[in-house]
């Protein structure tokens, strides 16, 4: 993602953009590998293979996690090396259609694929799900399954002989602990321990009007080169039949040729830990971006980015991926923890959008599944964590500007905006949907 520019008014701050159970223990591993029969085609998948959530996937032989990390290059094997799974290490499990699954890299979105041009070797840089995509999801009774390709008929093997890092292939008639790995479905989890998430707070906007004991609505906000201004007017925000609209009209004000709408908790509702989440339907078209996001509490004492930013969901108008991202001191603009996320559907459909921020972790999730882990430590080797203070929510509603310009590469007619969305939105104002934002702690 390019670099997004800021500019700051006084003391103001602004948008950046950016721009993330079933569990199960490992049997113990054989020196060689123990012959597991396959189960019967009557248990197959029940284990149920956790069809729309994300999983990670650990090794018998060395108890690590599978990973598809992208850094080893697109043709590079899936590796069984990984002490802790995180966004490389986790997976969507997607219906592949006949009873398999498929498996998504939620880094990337990719397919993994047991290309048997390569030798069945996996790899993760598939866009679509064919054949070579395909897998049995096989329960083996025992805790563990096992992935066999359709590609080959064969399973999917962790063979030590073949590297440290245990590079992964399809090619296996048999399974034993070298073809078996233990399966966990990642979601929720609070601060660790028993206990459950309780909401707080929320603002169900089922009245006719913001409620501004939560919200501020902020006009003043000038950056990115975006090109709207944001007003007061129920034109640009409005509050009927239980949601907030925030609303894009193609109308010159103060020089800028949209209006729109944005609102800021700040000194009214502020959370220190906790999870955050909004359900959000979004106009799509190249340019509009939609953005649920927070910011740390102290941005008018501190400053951007020492403040910290925690970007939720942002979306520049494509109709099947958003983003989410972490901004503060030394990794902030083109920040390095960043992240696309795949909806099930398209973002024009309702979804939740969640994050869940503890002193040890921030998760990015959709609907209720998480697509994206960052911990303190891989922050922290950029520059400080900021996400230890109360942190307030901004709902906002820009067209173009750096982010938009980025993707799609538009200088005309505005800068971010290509001809074809400046054309929509004045045929059609374009509208940010939002049923509720709820807060939750865990108790």
């Amino acid at each position: 993602m390019s670099l997004h520019f800021k500019s700051f008014l006084k003391s103001r701050w602004v948008l950046l953009a950016g721009l993330g159970g079933l569990l199960v223990g490992a049997p113990g591993c054989e020196p060689e590998p123990a012959l597991a029969p396959e189960a019967p085609a009557d248990v197959k998948q029940s284990l149920a293979a956790p069809i729309g959530q994300t999983i990670s996937l650990k090794a018998c032989l060395n108890g690590k996690f599978i990973s598809a990390d992208g850094n080893l290059g697109a043709d590079a094997p899936l590796v069984a090396d990984r002490a802790a799974a995180q966004g490389w290490e986790l997976f969507q499990v997607v219906d592949g259609g006949g009873g398999t699954v498929a498996l998504r890299v939620s880094e990337t979105g990719k397919y993994v694929s047991a290309d048997t041009n390569l030798g069945a070797k996996l790899v993760a840089n598939r866009t679509t799900v064919g054949d070579w995509e395909r897998f049995d999801w096989v329960d083996f009774g025992n805790g563990t399954v096992g992935l066999k390709a359709r590609s080959t008929g064969k399973y999917v093997s962790t063979d030590q002989n073949r590297g440290a890092n245990l590079p992964l292939y399809a090619d296996r008639a048999t399974a034993g602990c070298w073809e078996s790995f233990t399966p966990t479905v990642q979601g929720g989890g609070g601060g660790g321990g028993t206990g459950q998430w309780v909401q707080i707070w929320s603002d169900e906007f089922d009245g006719t009007s913001v409620n501004t004991t939560n919200w501020n609505i902020v006009t003043n906000v000038h950056v990115n080169n975006e090109q709207q201004q944001y007003t007061t007017s129920g034109n640009n925000i409005q509050v009927s039949n239980g949601t907030l609209k925030l609303i894009a009209r193609k109308e010159s004000n103060n020089g800028y040729p949209f209006t729109s709408g944005r609102l800021e908790s700040g000194g009214k509702r502020e959370f220190r830990h906790g999870a955050v989440e909004a359900r959000l339907k979004m106009p799509v078209g190249a340019g509009l971006w939609p953005a649920f996001w927070m910011l740390g509490n102290d941005i008018n004492t501190v400053g951007w980015p020492a403040c910290g930013e925690l970007d939720i969901m942002e979306n520049v108008g494509y109709g099947d991926w958003v983003s989410g991202a972490l901004h503060g001191p030394g990794y902030y603009g083109n920040t390095p923890i960043n992240g696309r996320f795949y909806p099930n559907s398209s973002v024009a459909n309702w979804h939740t959008y969640r994050t869940e921020y503890s002193p040890n972790d921030i998760k990015w999730l959709i609907d209720g599944v998480v697509v994206k882990t960052t911990t303190k430590a891989e922050v922290s080797q950029y520059g400080a964590w900021q996400y230890d203070k109360p942190l307030f929510i901004i709902l906002n509603l820009a067209v173009g500007g750096g982010y938009p310009n980025g993707i799609n590469g538009a200088t005309s007619p505005y800068f971010g905006v290509p001809q074809s969305t400046s054309d929509l939105i004045a045929r059609t104002p374009q509208v940010f949907e939002v049923d509720y934002v709820r807060v939750f702690q865990w108790q």
